[in-house]
């Protein structure tokens, strides 16, 4: 993986990393600090080499975390045949967002012809910029694993 020397990504500092593969695509979590303070970056990299990335504080980190058990559990019980969602209403099943540093983050179980998955979206409302990644739902729990290591590792502190 090569290293972002451009711009704001100059002063970054790489402090741990975790990576989930799930089928071909590879999701890098890796906690980065720069002079505003230590941050989370989730970014998904297609079997095309295309780049989608999500920041976030490290203080978001455990509210995120939370979100995605939720929807960990969720996928679970509607795995096993117990769970149903949005009743018939369309492709999404469960949803979950929140607010955190001035961004509004989303994370959304849906399903399309390839299957169940998560899409996490991140919007910077004074810009109106949005980013978002997307990970076929059998890799959520991994995801979750690996960002609780790197909490347990890192800490939330956005200072370090």
């Amino acid at each position: 993986r090569q290293q972002q020397q451009r711009g704001a990504d100059s002063d970054e500092q790489e402090i741990a990393s975790r990576t989930v593969q799930v089928q071909s695509k590879r999701f890098y979590l890796d906690v980065k600090q720069n002079r505003r303070g230590r941050f989370l970056k989730i970014a998904e990299v297609g079997s095309n080499g295309q780049k989608s990335r999500i920041l976030m504080s490290m203080s978001s980190t455990t509210e995120f975390r939370d979100k995605l058990s939720e929807l960990v559990k969720f996928y679970k019980q509607l795995e096993a045949g117990g769970a149903t969602g949005d009743h018939g209403n369309g492709p999404r099943f469960k949803s979950e967002s929140m607010v955190k540093d001035n961004r509004r983050y989303y994370l959304d179980l849906k399903e399309n012809q390839r299957g169940k998955f998560l899409r996490v979206a991140q919007q910077v409302p004074q810009t109106g910029m949005r980013s978002q990644i997307a990970m076929p739902a059998e890799g959520m729990s991994e995801l979750k694993e690996k960002l609780t290591e790197l909490i347990e590792e890192c800490g939330t502190d956005d200072l370090g």
